[in-house]
């Protein structure tokens, strides 16, 4: 279910009456420092005092005038008040001082709750702005949504793997290249994809008893690491990182979905 904290950072616009209580209050500027808040006077002061000694000087660029019941002006206003409440409740956590940022915090969370009321109101009577018409996240409808992705994703590497192949740099000296090597075999053999294994210390590894000696190709792809796996395009001289290091069969798909599927013209 929706919770309302996700929204408590997008909001903070108030409503002419409700922020009648903290911002259009022109005697008490921007700052919340009435007396109904209670924050310490001696903290108060010593933060007055310090903004007076290097005051903000005009400067030559005219500013546009801002009006007080813009909204950006509203919203800006209410954060730094937050904000400022928040810092003073930090380095100086008297009860009063807490008790002020928890009072405005709670200001924030009604609000956010009725943003969050409405947002959905919106979503249901709109269904072009309901994200999860495309990304389900329901359990059942999660399910069917992801075995398209499969399938759509196992399509497309059938399509890389006629014109891309693998490229498995390994030593033998290294536990992880030894242990991603089975990953990589059964990774290929899963999408009929060739595997060409170059081995950088001339080791064999039992996966692939006709691996390669490097002869340059690592140097020319920039390896650095070991295990690496690459799909290079020997025409074009494309080349996809899969995987630098172990991973699973899931994270090299993913890898392949995110530069791959996302991107046009493969």
């Amino acid at each position: 279910m929706w919770n309302t904290s996700i929204f408590t950072i997008a909001l903070f616009s108030f409503s002419p009456h409700t922020q009648a209580n903290f911002i259009d209050r022109k005697a008490e500027g921007w700052h919340f420092y009435e007396p109904t808040l209670k924050v310490d006077t001696l903290r108060v002061d010593t933060l007055k005092a310090d903004e007076t000694k290097n005051p903000q000087k005009e400067t030559d660029t005219p500013k546009e005038k801002k009006s007080p019941n813009d909204p950006l002006n509203r919203l800006n206003a209410f954060k730094k008040s937050v904000e400022r409440l928040k810092a003073i409740a930090v380095l100086d956590p008297t009860y009063h001082n807490v008790k002020a940022y928890m009072e405005i915090q709670k200001v924030l969370m009604e609000r956010s709750t009725r943003f969050a009321e409405k947002w959905m109101q919106v979503v249901y009577t709109a269904p072009s702005l309901d994200y999860t018409l495309h990304h389900p996240t329901s359990q059942a409808a999660r399910h069917v949504y992801l075995d398209e992705q499969h399938r759509e994703m196992k399509a497309e590497i059938g399509k890389l793997s006629r014109t891309y192949g693998l490229f498995f740099f390994y030593r033998g000296d290294c536990p992880y290249s030894r242990q991603f090597a089975s990953i990589v075999k059964s990774f290929s053999a899963k999408h009929h994809w060739e595997v060409l294994p170059i081995s950088l210390d001339g080791a064999i590894l039992p996966e692939f008893p006709e691996a390669r000696m490097d002869n340059g190709a690592s140097r020319a792809l920039g390896i650095s690491s070991v295990p690496t796996l690459l799909a290079v395009e020997p025409k074009s001289g494309k080349v996809i990182p899969l995987s630098r290091g172990m991973s699973t069969h899931d994270q090299i798909e993913d890898r392949i979905r995110v530069l791959i599927m996302k991107r046009s013209g493969l």
